[in-house]
């Protein structure tokens, strides 16, 4: 069922796409091909209506094993700290109750195991291993159909397409954004800052409580409702690089009514190790002029969250952009 605020999120290009029982050469593939080429060029976001989270994995997820992780002690959750984005981050001034952890090479289950092997050591938790590798195996479904539809909808040939989905890491992020203080006494607080993914594709499950808001190209805020059938994947950075500009990285916000205890899980695509993102060979020429030099994702996510690029506003231009003279 569409929420409520369809209609304007419809008005700023962003669409809801159901993608169930919708494969490759199937009935249905090529409007829904179109449609999410469309959502992500408008705006780099695109709402998915899918069966890949039912009652049973959203209780066993949200219920037990995200829950089970924050509650361990501080000092065991900031042992998994593992460079600028991986393992757990914990709450910084501008995101004062936000507090996550990023389990990385989770489809094949194995990063999970470790993860949950440094966490448990002396009683291990193999429920909550099974349940975050069974969601992250679920929504790799998602992610490829959604990525494939927006190269194949902007031009992009099988091979190139298959292609840039092969040079792809996996990871899950589980988020917690804890009640506010000064939501609570105002009805309404921010929890993290508007910002834009250093990642290629993120999709977005959120639990129960609402607080995912997208801005729109007149700088308005688009709140997007929590629904248990549908996620919101959002572009980041460097499917901007990819699509040479043709899909912008989404700009979004996390805010909460009410002081609510928020939970999310994230299914985020990044390069594998030692790739280099560069544009497309099929979304460059002569009228579309590369946008962005070949970008190393390592160097990248160093300058923009450790080096220089932490005082920049559009920290990628600076890092790989192409000079509007050469």
């Amino acid at each position: 069922m569409a929420s409520a605020n369809d209609a304007e999120l419809r008005r700023h290009g962003i669409r809801r796409v159901d993608l169930r029982g919708v494969k490759p050469g199937s009935r249905g593939w090529e409007e829904a091909r179109a449609a999410v080429a469309a959502s992500m060029e408008a705006l780099g976001a695109v709402l998915v209506v899918h069966d890949a989270l039912g009652p049973d994995l959203r209780r066993a997820l949200f219920g037990r094993a995200v829950p089970e992780f924050f509650a361990l002690p501080p000092d065991v959750k900031r042992g998994l700290v593992s460079g600028p984005i991986n393992g757990y981050i914990g709450p910084r001034p501008y995101a004062p109750t936000y507090e996550s952890v990023r389990a990385w090479e989770t489809t094949n289950g194995g990063g999970v195991r470790n993860v949950g092997d440094l966490l448990w050591p002396h009683g291990r938790n193999p429920s909550f291993c099974d349940t975050v590798s069974t969601f992250a195996t679920n929504m790799l479904g998602i992610q490829k159909r959604v990525g494939a539809m927006i190269l194949e909808g902007l031009g992009v040939g099988q091979g190139s397409v298959v292609s840039h989905l092969d040079s792809l890491n996996y990871s899950v992020r589980v988020s917690r954004y804890g009640a506010s203080e000064a939501a609570a006494a105002t009805g309404y607080g921010k929890l993290m800052a508007s910002h834009r993914d250093c990642t290629v594709l993120s999709v977005v499950v959120q639990h129960d409580v609402e607080g995912l808001e997208l801005q729109a190209k007149d700088g308005s805020w688009l709140a997007v409702a929590p629904e248990p059938d549908t996620v919101a994947v959002i572009a980041g950075e460097l499917l901007a690089v990819v699509t040479n500009g043709r899909v912008p990285a989404c700009v979004h916000r996390v805010s909460a009514p009410g002081g609510r205890e928020r939970l999310s899980a994230q299914f985020v695509s990044t390069p594998k190790d030692g790739h280099t993102v560069r544009p497309l060979d099929e979304l460059v020429d002569g009228h579309h002029p590369p946008l962005y030099n070949p970008c190393d994702f390592d160097g990248y996510v160093h300058f923009r969250f450790v080096g220089d690029g932490r005082k920049l506003s559009d920290p990628l231009e600076a890092f790989c952009g192409v000079a509007k003279d050469e």
